[in-house]
């Protein structure tokens, strides 16, 4: 019996039914297969009742035709029903299961968004991803397969947070399906899948990881290289892969000998760095710390300085000791110490074309947090005409009191105008970027950096704005008058600039200061409060809690539902402060809500 006349037939019945019965007199569709059904119904009598059927729609007449449909549909639904089959094809395989620890009592109905934004396209999915994370929605086993196949997923964030949070969090249950859905001819999902199968199991699957990184696709097989390194037995073949031809393999395998730690490895990676491979390099070795490699890195950078010419510079030497001085990244050893002195010494490398070296070594100097260190980056910008004096300002803080660092580098601001003083300022907004907010921090959170007070004064001579807010601690007639001053140039805006100075007028502990914020905040009627930024909502948490009644009646100004929710919040919060509380940033759990707000 064929199916093929069968379906073809239940196809062009669906049809009508859709379009209705009214278009079913003379259909040529129908029309066509009686011939086949004729013929067919010389062996099998139901297929002539069939084709009775069909004649009966196509001829009936349009207040007939809708019975007839339905006489023909119910007895060919009837046919097709009996041709079913119950057996399968083939023989019976094991299948492995997940974890059964993965069965939750969820609801598929509160699953369902989370798994369609593991396997659909589109906007908004990370967010959804996310949500169920936090709720622990993948500690369910049918979350695992979307969340592996979520690993080759084109938006780059979704890919990195499952690989990152979601399948190190579902832990070895997750393990069987990541060996199923790894494709070793893939691209970056299955790289991914096989640095989780290993993260999840540790070394013990030498045999894939080898056939991976002999076998598999480009990504796959860096991947793999890479993962190398924590089989040491393994040495031979990452040392051969790091002669291979593509770069990317070679810069894996050279990952992978820094891992290993071996005199082998050790001599390969010093045959990188003064080889063509000498910028694939340099991260390994930052990795490595054996002394005999970091000795023998100096030796060379010893012979290379030595044959530099600064009148003739050449940008392969350039390359060569910006190499060897990022290799040292990391090394506290004495001799990387003295190298590095040695080099910002000499007068043939303290030239144009090093600039960037010189700024990486006086900071390697920084990093090292060693006395003598910090006393030679300090002198540095005396030794060269005012060189590198941001390095040597940082230097001065670590190195020498309050008092002698003012009296040492304040003359060079008063001229702002010129390169010293321009990258001294820089320097300074750098170092202090976020002081202004310790009114209401804990101590604790407070610079580390300590500060001579005059530097205050300075920045209101040169009329530094951010700098006077930033640094005044402590009420002075003259440093509020210029803050008060400065306030009252169009507050209504609530300029960035604005804002530091209401929070230094509230850190001086100014009377006027809350009522002043007020009325800024009246007088612009809320048209710059687009959205709400963290510093003007920890601005108004300051506020007394006299202010509660009138930031409510501002939050009604708003235009935006969600802007006018987090000032009411910040009323609500106004109210639980009592009358001998300082009220300025205090209260019940307040520089804790202030902290959840900021970072």
């Amino acid at each position: 019996m064929s199916l093929q006349v069968l379906t073809d037939l239940h196809q062009e019945v669906r049809r009508l039914f859709i379009a209705g019965s009214s278009v079913a007199a003379g259909d040529l569709r129908l029309t066509r297969l009686l011939p086949q059904l004729r013929k067919l119904g010389e062996n099998a009598p139901v297929f002539n009742r069939l084709a009775d059927g069909v004649q009966l729609v196509t001829e009936a007449k349009p207040e007939q035709a809708s019975a007839k449909l339905l006489e023909l549909g119910t007895l060919l639904h009837s046919i097709l029903y009996t041709q079913g089959r119950t057996e399968a094809q083939g023989t019976l395989e094991e299948v492995q299961v997940t974890d059964t620890r993965g069965v939750t009592a969820i609801p598929y109905r509160k699953m369902r968004a989370l798994i369609d934004a593991l396997t659909e396209r589109g906007p908004g999915r990370l967010e959804v991803i996310r949500e169920g994370y936090e709720d622990s929605l993948f500690q369910d086993f049918r979350t695992h397969m979307p969340a592996v196949a979520a690993l080759e997923d084109g938006y780059a964030e979704i890919a990195e947070f499952i690989y990152d949070q979601v399948i190190p969090s579902i832990g070895p249950a997750v393990v069987p399906i990541l060996h199923r859905q790894l494709n070793l001819q893939g691209g970056k999902g299955d790289a991914r899948k096989l640095y989780l199968i290993h993260h999840l199991q540790g070394p013990v699957n030498a045999e894939l990881i080898l056939q991976a990184a002999g076998e598999g696709g480009a990504e796959v097989r860096i991947a793999a290289v890479d993962i190398l390194g924590d089989y040491p037995e393994q040495e031979d073949v990452v040392l051969e892969q790091s002669y291979e031809r593509r770069k990317e393999v070679r810069r894996a395998a050279l990952s992978a000998l820094s891992r290993l730690g071996t005199g082998r490895a050790a001599d390969r990676l010093f045959e990188a760095l003064t080889g063509k491979d000498r910028e694939l390099a340099v991260e390994p070795i930052q990795a490595y710390f054996p002394p005999a490699l970091t000795q023998r890195i100096l030796d060379q950078a010893e012979a290379w300085l030595n044959a530099f010419d600064g009148s003739s510079v050449k940008a392969e030497a350039v390359e060569q000791l910006s190499a060897v001085v990022q290799c040292l990244k990391g090394k506290n050893d004495e001799a990387v110490r003295v190298f590095l002195e040695k080099l910002l010494s000499s007068p043939a490398f303290m030239v144009k074309e090093t600039t960037a070296v010189q700024e990486y070594a006086a900071g390697l100097l920084l990093d090292m947090q060693r006395p003598e260190g910090y006393r030679f980056v300090e002198s540095l910008y005396r030794q060269w005409g005012g060189k590198h004096i941001s390095y040597s300002f940082q230097a001065a803080l670590r190195c020498l009191s309050p008092e002698e660092v003012y009296d040492q580098f304040a003359p060079l601001i008063h001229h702002k105008q010129q390169a010293q003083a321009k990258e001294l300022l820089n320097t300074l907004y750098d170092l202090t970027e976020r002081l202004a907010l310790t009114v209401y921090r804990d101590a604790e959170d407070s610079s580390v950096i300590s500060w001579d007070p005059r530097w205050v004064h300075l920045f209101l001579d040169i009329n530094e704005e951010e700098l006077v807010c930033r640094f005044v601690q402590e009420p002075d007639t003259k440093i509020t008058d210029y803050l008060l001053k400065k306030v009252r140039v169009a507050p209504q805006q609530m300029k960035p600039r604005t804002v530091s100075l209401f929070f230094a007028l509230f850190k001086i502990g100014h009377e006027e200061t809350p009522e002043l914020l007020m009325q800024a905040l009246e007088g612009s009627k809320g048209r710059q409060f687009y959205y709400l930024d963290r510093d003007k909502l920890a601005l108004m948490s300051l506020l007394p809690g006299s202010y509660a009644e009138r930031l409510e009646k501002f939050a009604d100004l708003l235009s935006y539902e969600s802007v006018k929710q987090q000032v009411l919040e910040v009323a609500e919060r106004l109210k639980t402060k009592t009358s001998d509380e300082a009220e300025m940033g205090k209260g019940a759990g307040w520089i804790e809500w202030i902290k959840s707000k900021m970072y």
